[in-house]
């Protein structure tokens, strides 16, 4: 009798016929997307495909096919060369040689977006809110007002 296994470390065997080598290194990619390219780049691509050319050999290269929200095309078209140098360190050799954005606007209906910084308040923003919720009766109602108050203020610039 065996012993369970985790399915992650079935994975591997059961697509190696139909992926190949190179749909393995495509699937670490995607779970180490945002991790790889950083939060602000993650949030408004998704990886589509990593092209490769037909004669395969141990040098050959690929280029990323990656969907980019369109308002984003042109930041990601600057910071390119960086993303590919990450990607290449990622996969501990150069196996990209390029990126081909194709421009998506629907790509990032499912993806949370990035959380906004909050800075800490100064001593005169907490006594303002102190002050405008000095009159509220109720506890509970003035904690959750002077919340709001400073999660909104805290994200102004």
């Amino acid at each position: 009798m065996s012993k369970p296994r985790p399915i992650a470390n079935l994975i591997p065997a059961l697509t190696k016929d139909i992926l190949g080598r190179k749909g393995l290194l495509f699937g670490k990619m995607l779970s180490a997307w945002r991790d790889i390219a950083g939060e602000d780049i993650a949030a408004n691509t998704v990886p589509l495909e990593l092209k490769y050319a037909k004669k395969l050999d141990k040098k050959s290269q690929a280029v990323l096919h990656l969907a980019v929200r369109s308002a984003f095309a042109l930041e990601l078209s600057y910071q390119k060369s960086l993303l590919i140098e990450r990607l290449n360190v990622f996969f501990g050799y150069p196996a990209i040689k390029d990126i081909k954005i194709v421009q998506q606007t629907n790509i990032t209906a499912n993806k949370k977006p990035a959380p906004l910084k909050n800075r800490p308040l100064t001593l005169p923003e907490e006594q303002a809110l102190d002050k405008m919720v000095a009159h509220i009766q109720e506890n509970d109602l003035q904690i959750a007002l002077k919340n709001l108050g400073k999660a909104i203020t805290s994200r102004k610039s």
